[in-house]
């Protein structure tokens, strides 16, 4: 349930990251949103036992990338591609998770679990066929390839974090990876002169970045990070696929993004990898 709300959520700010992004700058969007995100998580460091330096280094890195490169990556991605298409990218993650897990040895590859990430990807590839088949300009392609390169980036997070998780709980490490990212993406803004530009922000601007920061920031983190602690990477990933139903829906009330047959029946087949990964197997198994 944490990674459905989770990817849900994730779905839903996609969608409000495209409202800003058309007339703000990605990163100045991106380090607003890990801003806002790392003050909401900041209070669970107070009773927290730190991880040793070492463990604190590797969870910055991976906070790095997590929190700080691929929101950057999908803030840029929203220009250019529709957020229901985005989302449905972002369906690959489960194979990819699972391919990882795999190679590096965290993971068994059972037949119904490669069964199920395989239906999630053709799902994802007959959502998208409309409008690759119809000729779509190089701009959405190229936002179509932001998303892949991030979900692939969010695959590797997927399968180190499930380590880490090991030993310390997510209430630890997300605010510490939420840093990390922080670091990086404010590191990059300075560098570029785009901090005076948080002037422009109008009120709706910062509604939603609020709402990308709390909810689509720390909450997604925070309830993503717990359901890989509580199960295995590649089990907890089949749930991203979640995000094209959520992102399609807030996608045509806001944006009146049209929800086509295709994007139905890729939908239909991404549910369908979700029931066969978990075929016969009861949701508390844990990992394996």
């Amino acid at each position: 349930m944490a990674a459905i709300i989770s990817s849900c959520a994730n779905g839903a700010q996609l969608v409000v990251t495209r409202l800003v992004v058309q007339h703000h700058d990605p990163l100045l969007v991106a380090l607003l949103r890990c801003t806002i995100a790392a003050a909401c998580l900041a209070p669970l460091l107070w009773r927290a036992r730190w991880p040793p330096a070492r463990d604190c280094v590797t969870i910055l890195g991976l906070g790095a990338v997590v929190a700080g490169l691929c929101p950057w990556l999908l803030t840029a991605a929203m220009r250019y591609t529709t957020a229901s298409r985005g989302a449905l990218v972002i369906c690959t993650s489960p194979l990819l998770t699972l391919t990882f897990a795999a190679i590096l040895g965290h993971e068994r590859c059972t037949l119904w679990r490669l069964a199920g990430c395989c239906c999630a990807l053709v799902g994802v590839a007959v959502g998208l066929s409309g409008q690759l088949l119809s000729g779509t300009p190089l701009a959405i392609n190229h936002g179509d390839a932001l998303v892949l390169f991030t979900t692939i980036l969010l695959a590797l997070f997927n399968v180190c974090a499930a380590r880490m998780l090991m030993r310390h709980p997510a209430q630890t490490i997300v605010p510490l990876a939420c840093f990390g990212g922080w670091i990086v993406l404010f590191g990059l803004t300075w560098a570029t002169g785009e901090m005076g530009r948080i002037a422009l922000f109008a009120a709706g601007d910062w509604g939603a970045v609020l709402f990308c920061g709390s909810v689509g920031g720390a909450g997604v983190l925070l309830l993503w990070s717990w359901a890989i602690e509580q199960a295995s990477a590649a089990r907890i990933a089949i749930f991203v696929t979640a995000a094209p139903i959520s992102a399609g829906v807030f996608g045509f009330i806001l944006l009146s993004e049209t929800i086509s047959s295709q994007h139905a029946a890729g939908t239909a087949l991404i549910v369908a990898g979700i029931y066969l990964v978990y075929r016969n197997k009861p949701l508390a198994a844990g990992r394996t």
